[in-house]
């Protein structure tokens, strides 16, 4: 798949979708992630290892990531269904229940609405709230720990009803 966007063009942020998924029950519950969030990146700390042999020359070896995103400026709003959550797990001290997430980052700028747009699927991650309090209004950031168990598909539309289709592999 190819970028959608014109030559030059540079993708907005918006286009960079990561969507929280869990069970409640018998029903399935999603949520786009990020409302009020001024800025938020996937950050993958690499673990990498450098060594020198006897010649001086420098290899690397990346050993793994450990990718996780943290949503920080994050203030309690109505209709929030993951923050809910959190804070009932918060409030029970209920940690084990911080596990068990799949998240989905739909690369809005690769695909379009026929074809479907980029999406990797990751399971078993974990989301744990960092701090709750602020002074006029109530933050409450959270950072989401991805599992690196990914599977790469696509999803039919740019909501929270989305459809996710796996990649065929050969």
């Amino acid at each position: 798949m190819a970028f959608n966007l014109k030559s030059g063009q540079r993708a907005e942020r918006k286009m960079l979708i990561t969507v929280a998924e869990w069970v409640e029950g018998t029903t399935t519950v999603r949520e786009f992630l990020g409302t009020r969030t001024e800025d938020s990146s996937i950050e993958y700390n690499s673990e990498i290892t450098t060594t020198t042999d006897i010649l001086g020359h420098n290899y690397t070896d990346l050993e793994r990531t450990q990718p996780e995103q943290t949503f920080d400026e994050s203030p309690i709003i109505g209709g929030e269904k993951l923050k809910v959550k959190l804070n009932d797990i918060r409030r029970r001290n209920a940690i084990s229940e911080l596990q068990g997430f799949t998240i989905y980052i739909i690369t809005a700028f690769v695909g379009d609405k026929t074809n479907g747009y980029a999406a990797e699927k990751h399971t078993d991650c974990s989301i744990t709230y960092d701090s709750i309090g602020g002074d006029t209004k109530v933050n409450f950031p959270y950072t989401v720990h991805f599992s690196n168990k990914i599977t790469t598909g696509t999803v039919d539309t740019l909501s929270e009803d989305f459809v996710f289709t796996a990649d065929v592999s050969v």
